[in-house]
This record gives C-alpha cells, structure tokens and sequence, in this order.
C-alpha cells in the first residue's frame, strides 16, 4: 500500500500519478509495465516514486484496490437501491453501471484496459474480495431465498456478480447492444431464480 507521505501530497499531485499510473497499467500488460513511463508522465523524480511505493506491484495493488472501491461502492448501493432483494441486484447494477459509463466514459476505459492487458493474471491477489463479499452479504434480504448455508449464499451472490461483469464486459467492450445482453442477463437470472427462490408459503 502507499506510504503515509503518498497520502500527504497535495490531491492534485497525488492524482496525477495515479492517472499516469492508471493509463500505463490499460496500455500494457503487467509485465511490460514501466516505472519510467510513469514517472515521466506524473513529473515526479524516481527517488520520489519509491518514497511513495514500495515497487510496481505496490502501485497495480493500489490502482486495483482503488477500482475495487468504486465498483463495491456500486453494487453496494444497487444492492440497497433494490431493498437487499439478491436476484434484482444484477438488472439493477447493469443498468446504473451503465449510467455512470456513459457520464464517465474515460474511467471505465481505462479499467476495462487493465482488464483486456492482464486477461489471464489472478487479479484476487490485488483485491480484497473476502471483504467485498463480507460487506454485500450483510446487505441481502434472505427472505424468499432458498440455501442450506451461508456458503451456498455466498456462491449464489459470486454466481450473480460475475453474470453481471460478464454483461457489462460484453456491452462496454461493443460485442452486443445493451439492449440484447440486457435480455439475456434478464434470461440467466430468471433461470437461477427457479433454484434459487423458496418454494415453501411465506409464514405469517
């Protein structure tokens, strides 16, 4: 993570580093990377790039940490937006998702970059996703769901954010319409919610 002099550094310079850091990292892929590049397009000397990160794996963690944030913030807030029901989350991410790609087409390029250079890499070893799992499960409503243990919850909601990536993936990367992945997403939901919802009467 970045040292606490990072963090001190006044916002505009600390974000434009981190914007030339973003635009190498969904250039090329990890291992092509350079620190150089970087430190050249953020105008900073190299000894002061190492008073802020430990080295290059350092700063992929933190431009992915810092992505991860966002995106959690997301389907935090998609998941609160559709009362906690799980199966409404993927419709209602897609859709907000969306929205904020097209009012800012810039940021979601360049993730959707990171992601094309380093197809393959296990990015799990960047992100805190136990955490992220952690914070939407504490969101869902369970009633009306069908699960034997909170493991088989914890697949189901892994199952729907990962159908939702997909849809976003193939609409911002132009392989359909919005409108046609919107209706299979729709599709692929309905088929999960079968197995996935309670078929017992609600108790009153």
């Amino acid at each position: 993570m970045p040292t606490t002099t990072f963090f001190n550094l006044p916002p505009p310079k600390r974000e434009k580093l981190l914007r030339a850091a973003v635009a190498e990292f969904a250039r090329r892929p990890y291992g092509e990377v350079s620190i150089n590049r970087i430190i050249q397009a953020a105008e900073i000397p190299r000894g002061s790039f190492y008073q802020y990160f430990a080295d290059k794996t350092d700063l992929f963690r933190y431009v992915l940490q810092t992505y991860g944030c966002q995106v959690l913030e997301l389907a935090s807030t998609s998941l609160d937006a559709c009362g906690g029901r799980l199966l409404e989350l993927p419709l209602t991410m897609f859709d907000r998702t969306l929205e904020r790609y097209r009012a800012d087409n810039g940021a979601f390029q360049n993730l959707l970059g990171i992601v094309r250079q380093n197809v393959g890499m296990d990015v799990s070893q960047f992100l805190n996703f136990p955490r992220a799992q952690q914070v939407l499960l504490a969101r869902i409503d369970p009633a009306g769901l069908s699960f034997r243990s909170r493991e088989e919850l914890e697949v189901l909601l892994k199952m729907l954010v990962l159908l939702t990536a997909h849809a976003l993936m193939a609409v911002c990367c132009g392989e359909d319409s919005p409108e046609n992945t919107r209706r299979l997403l729709d599709r692929a939901v309905e088929i999960i919610r079968r197995g996935a919802e309670s078929k017992e009467e609600p108790v009153c």
